[in-house]
């Protein structure tokens, strides 16, 4: 059961991932909104990971636990932000999701954080490319919160579509392993 819970989740980052990639390509113009929407749903499903992953005794457990907690809650400011406006500022949720962005990079690039069982577990270039993406992308979040550079746009495009292949390639392989345990 345990195997079927951690597949769709991971089905379901990667298919978001695609989604916010191929918007941020297609419609850049039309994307704000769709942005952090797409991130907050990305971010709060990858805090819940991350904090569940850290709680299993992982190595880099406090790294984990960090970066789950602030993906849960820059996920969530990203989802109530018509709400959380009033309290904080849209350029302070754009920087607690670079710091997000950033310690997840860190993370891949050192082959600290595995979704599925030990024995599918294995660090890649594809991870170390993923990881690559995310430190830029969280660095230029937390320089430029706010910006609206065609480069942003163009790193968060292939962060999202990455990762999104990286992500549903994970997912393959959790059901792959579930089917074959049983």
């Amino acid at each position: 059961m345990k195997k079927n819970i951690a597949f769709y989740i991971t089905l379901i980052r990667g298919l978001l991932a695609i989604s916010l990639g191929a918007v941020l390509l297609f419609q850049p113009e039309k994307t704000r909104p769709i942005l952090a929407n797409f991130m907050g749903m990305f971010w709060l499903a990858s805090g819940i990971i991350s904090l569940r992953w850290s709680a299993s005794g992982e190595r880099a457990k406090r790294l984990g636990i960090l970066a789950g907690a602030i993906g849960v809650v820059a996920g969530l400011g990203m989802l109530t932000r018509g709400l959380t406006n009033a309290w904080i500022r849209q350029d302070i949720l754009f920087s607690l999701l670079g710091v997000l962005i950033l310690l997840t990079g860190i993370l891949h690039t050192f082959g600290g954080f595995r979704v599925a069982d030990q024995k599918i577990r294995k660090w890649s270039l594809t991870t170390l490319l993923l990881g690559i993406f995310e430190i830029v992308l969280g660095i230029m979040l937390i320089v430029e919160p706010m910006g609206r550079s065609k480069f942003l746009y163009l790193a968060a495009s292939i962060w999202a579509l990455v990762g999104g292949f990286i992500l549903i390639s994970d997912a393959v392989r959790i059901r792959k392993a579930s089917v074959e345990s049983v």
